[in-house]
Formats: structure tokens, C-alpha cells, sequence
């Protein structure tokens, strides 16, 4: 590790200590969205599991912060994460209006973005060289979810379904022509027993399209809010640096 690497993690360390003193012997609670996150959040056995409460962990309870995760509705996360009752909606997209709304803190995973179609409606694909091509099809989504980022205006998905499940439905029974989604929570589920690249799904990805960052959004009506935020992006800068982001996440997709 070279000296500058050494002296900027310093300046971390430096402003974790600072940060967790404000906010030891808090308890903070999150939300996450209730339709599953796979393996970024999603209920087993009635326990809240996955990375981001890894890398919750990893960064609050050392400070002595406590904190639990609450599983809604996505859109109601993000409404009552607004209104304060909840301190942070986790693993959450960028747009500009949640950026006006919420405090981001830095990303800390991303995922690749895709869209899924049925082969067996359109046995030789579909004709998309480009992100806006998508718009030539009716697409579909999930309420609530931001699709800014597929290179598409979110406005123009339909997205009357809660859940991965109930859209995979609606394509397979010809009301979208695909439904958009990010990879790695789509083949997240299959770990829970919910396969959904099956009877004839395929997902492909959109070109011209980067990975999406993701990250979480911190209440603004939290007194603390600022506080909260430093010290996690303190920690989340500490975690990459050493590996441990890298090494949180391989526990759920492997290497």
C-alpha cells in the first residue's frame, strides 16, 4: 500500500471516529423493499438477511449504533423514509428527484441492467441495438422502481405489478413484450427456490448501457442525517479499500 493510500485512509478512519462519537447509542432504522432484493436484502425464516446488513454491520455496530431493517412496499420505504420514519431506504438507484429528496450516500455495489423476453413469443429476439430501441415495445416493470437508468423514461413502463413474480406473469401471458430488470437480483431469487429465467425467459443485456450504481438514501427529516451519512460513506470507503465490500458480496454469488 503505497503512502498516499495510507494517508487517505487515515483521513477516513479519522472522520469515522469523529462521525460515530456524534451517533453512538443510537438505534437507526432502515427499510428495505419488501418484494425481496436478493442478495441484497430479502426475508428467510422470517429474519431480514443479505449484504447490505453486511455492510451495515460491518460499519454501525463498531461505533455503537444498533439498528434493524423493515421489509415494505417500495414505495411506501421511500415515502416514510421521506417523512423520517424511517433514518435510511436501502440499495436504492440515482435519479435527480431522489437526490433532491434524500441525502446519497456513496454507492456501494452495482448491477447490470437487462431486459427479459419471452423466446417462445419471439423466437428470434427482439430487434434492440441500442437502449431506445426498447421503447418499440411495451415494457414492463415494477411499481415504484426507478428505470431512468436503462437509458428508457421510467414514465413509459407499466408498472402496475409489486413483485418479480407477478410481471414475469404478465410477460409470459403477452402484456409486455419484456420487462426490465437488474441482473443480479433476478437470478437472486433462484437461491429462495423463486426461479424466473424459465419457460422460455431470456435476459439480455441492454446495450450502450453501463453498470448501475446503487446506493442508500438517508432522511433528510433525521436531525443527524449528515452525521449518518459521513460515517457511512467513511466506511464504505474503508471496506472497499481493504477488500471487504468484495468479499461481503462473494458470500452470496461466489467468485
Amino acid at each position: 500500500m503505497n503512502t498516499l493510500i495510507r494517508w487517505l485512509l487515515a483521513v477516513v478512519l479519522a472522520g469515522m471516529s469523529l462521525q460515530a462519537t456524534a451517533l453512538r447509542g443510537e438505534h437507526l432504522t432502515f427499510c428495505g423493499d419488501g418484494a425481496g432484493w436478493p442478495p441484497y436484502t430479502f426475508e428467510l425464516n422470517g429474519e431480514v438477511l443479505g449484504y447490505d446488513l453486511d455492510v451495515l454491520d460491518a460499519i454501525l455496530t463498531p461505533a455503537g449504533i444498533t439498528f434493524d431493517v423493515v421489509m415494505l412496499p417500495w414505495s411506501r420505504c421511500l415515502q416514510q423514509t421521506e417523512s423520517g420514519e424511517f433514518h435510511i431506504a436501502l440499495s436504492a438507484s440515482f435519479n435527480e428527484q431522489r437526490a433532491r429528496t434524500y441525502i446519497y450516500t456513496d454507492s456501494y455495489y452495482t448491477v447490470n441492467l437487462v431486459y427479459v423476453y419471452d423466446s417462445n413469443r419471439h423466437p428470434n429476439g427482439l430487434n434492440i441495438t441500442q437502449a431506445s430501441d426498447l421503447n418499440n415495445y411495451r415494457m414492463c416493470g415494477l411499481r415504484g422502481y426507478n428505470y431512468a437508468n436503462f437509458g428508457v423514461e421510467t414514465e413509459r413502463v407499466d408498472r402496475d405489478t409489486s413483485t418479480t413474480s407477478q410481471v414475469v406473469q404478465k410477460t409470459l401471458a403477452g402484456r409486455c413484450d419484456l420487462f426490465l430488470d437488474r441482473y443480479e437480483p433476478l437470478v437472486g431469487f433462484s437461491a429462495l427456490g423463486e426461479v424466473h429465467l424459465s419457460g422460455g425467459l431470456v435476459a439480455s443485456p441492454i446495450p450502450g448501457i453501463d453498470s448501475e450504481y446503487f446506493y442508500m438514501l438517508v432522511s433528510r427529516a433525521y436531525p443527524r442525517a449528515q452525521e449518518l451519512a459521513d460515517l457511512l460513506n467513511a466506511g464504505i470507503t474503508q471496506l472497499r479499500a481493504d477488500g471487504a465490500l468484495e468479499s461481503m458480496i462473494n458470500r452470496y454469488v461466489g467468485d
